[in-house]
């Protein structure tokens, strides 16, 4: 079986979380000796995480990002960066989009999707209640969703968001949660506490406007707060890097957070804090979470994606009701009130995800490509 696969991620990263599915099925899927060909933003081609991937006979392109030109001439289907890579030669074709819309900003993308002639996977990485605003990508979503031959949500409340946002019912979807890059037998021992400081983390990009660091650090602003014995610790890389610095001057707290920036090894940021707070705005599955629970540190979320599918409220960690500042302040003075039950709880944590989270992830994914094969062939 020849595979195509196309990310929508865009330029300006060298690697994402929502990158970790489809890397590991194809490394699978050449294990097992198909042809797999991979078409990505430039800026991740290069990327290191694609090293092992090559090696077995993996080809990766690197796709330039559409420039104001390019992108007019696409829009009349006079440009494509598709062209060459989709050949119809192909047996299937597995489009990752970072979120349901992503088809919708990308011209020669679709152009290239209603004129092939083989079947098509989408793997929808996020949903937001934001993404989808008029009735006209409305329409131009059912005609892209209902030409699919399967569609793959990594949580439930993703399909079920995406069937209230078209009215459409997802006849062809499968749920598949995000595999982790590493996989881990037991949790990580449980971190001493220096100075009975209590070490917290979130493990995002430094996007704001998804990953709400912004929110996370007006709710850690308040006067009690800064009388309590704790350090966040902010992982991760992004266009908001210097907004997220300039918010930590601006409420005060040059003393309580530290910017790491990006660490490869999750076990390494585990091994030190205690729990993880993710106040995300909308999400898939995000492969952060997974991480820390299997490292066995509970977490403090938001209702966004499949948070909430993961961590049960007092049990796996905390669940805040709403993405509001003051709502997640809230939440996190019931943390930090239980705070001696973490350890217990990030225990739970492990074991939750670990039941979660299956041994054979990648031949699941395969099995659902070849079942899209197979299904185009009988027609």
């Amino acid at each position: 079986m020849k595979i195509s696969v196309i990310s929508t991620v865009g330029g300006g990263y060298s690697w994402a979380g929502s990158e970790e599915m489809w890397r590991l099925f194809s490394e699978q899927a050449l294990s097992e000796g198909d042809d797999v060909i991979v078409n990505i933003a430039s800026s991740m081609s290069k990327s290191t995480e694609l090293e092992y991937l090559k090696s077995l006979g993996g080809l990766v392109t690197g796709r330039p990002n559409l420039t104001v030109i390019t992108r007019k001439l696409a829009q009349r289907n006079l440009y494509s960066r598709f062209s060459n890579f989709l050949n119809q030669d192909e047996d299937i074709v597995v489009l990752s989009m970072g979120g349901i819309g992503d088809c919708l900003w990308i011209p020669d993308l679709l152009a290239s999707y209603w004129k092939s002639k083989v079947p098509w996977v989408i793997i929808v990485q996020s949903n937001g209640e934001h993404i989808v605003s008029n009735e006209s990508q409305r329409d131009i979503l059912r005609r892209f969703y209902a030409r699919s031959k399967s569609v793959i949500f990594v949580s439930q409340q993703n399909k079920q968001l995406a069937e209230r946002q078209l009215a459409y019912r997802f006849s062809n979807a499968h749920i598949v949660i995000n595999p982790i890059r590493d996989s881990m037998s037991e949790p990580l021992v449980w971190p001493k506490s220096e100075n009975a400081v209590w070490n917290l983390a979130e493990v995002a990009r430094f996007e704001v406007y998804q990953k709400r660091q912004d929110h996370l650090l007006e709710a850690l602003s308040t006067p009690e707060w800064a009388n309590r014995d704790w350090k966040l610790n902010l992982y991760g890389s992004g266009p908001d890097h210097n907004h997220i610095h300039s918010l930590v001057k601006h409420y005060g707290l040059e003393g309580k957070v530290n910017i790491v920036g990006y660490i490869k090894s999750f076990k390494d940021i585990w091994l030190n804090n205690h729990i993880h707070i993710l106040p995300t705005a909308y999400e898939g599955v995000p492969l952060s979470l997974i991480e820390s629970m299997f490292c066995g540190r509970p977490a403090v979320i938001t209702r966004a994606g499949g948070n909430a599918e993961l961590v049960r409220d007092g049990i796996e960690g905390y669940v805040s009701p709403g993405m509001h500042p003051e709502i997640i302040r809230e939440t996190l003075e019931r943390a930090w009130a239980d705070r001696e039950r973490w350890s217990q709880m990030g225990l739970s944590a492990f074991d939750r995800v670990s039941g979660l989270v299956p041994e054979n992830w990648a031949s699941r994914m395969l099995e659902i490509l070849k079942g899209s094969v197979d299904a185009t062939s009988a027609q």
